[in-house]
């Protein structure tokens, strides 16, 4: 019985940690009109030398190719997705996977704050000085 109190203890805690965790893998920004925000991203992406973003005038979604990182001795990669909407400008972290036993397999934990603030925090700040009017 106390065993299964630990092991349930434990993954109560690993969901909570996964749901706090989670809350900063996209940004926001508003109030741009979307020929702005699309000239913008694209710029940014290529200043930053991040994957090639090309969002074209007629699209409002689009992704890049997998960006790749090394965390804590882990190689680890995910997709930029970008959404244009009216005003709004959404900027997310997707399909996270780290590389293991020879193979790409799917993030089990979330990325931490720290971890998404140093790569999204650059393209939110390049994105706001290019629009700046």
């Amino acid at each position: 019985m106390k065993k299964f109190f630990i092991i349930t203890t434990f993954v109560l805690f690993l969901i909570n940690f996964k749901i706090a965790a989670q809350e900063y893998t996209t940004i926001e920004i508003l109030n741009l009109e979307p020929k702005i925000a699309r000239n913008a991203i694209n710029q940014t992406f290529k200043d930053l030398k991040l994957p090639p973003m090309h969002i074209w005038n007629n699209e409002t979604s689009t992704e890049s190719s997998f960006y790749t990182y090394n965390s804590l001795m882990v190689k680890n990669r995910f997709v930029f997705k970008v959404d244009v909407e009216p005003n709004k400008l959404t900027i997310s972290i997707i399909n996270r996977q780290y590389y293991t036993n020879n193979h790409w397999a799917d993030s089990p934990l979330p990325m931490s704050k720290k971890q998404a603030a140093k790569i999204l925090d650059p393209i939110k700040e390049s994105v706001q000085k290019l629009t700046k009017t």
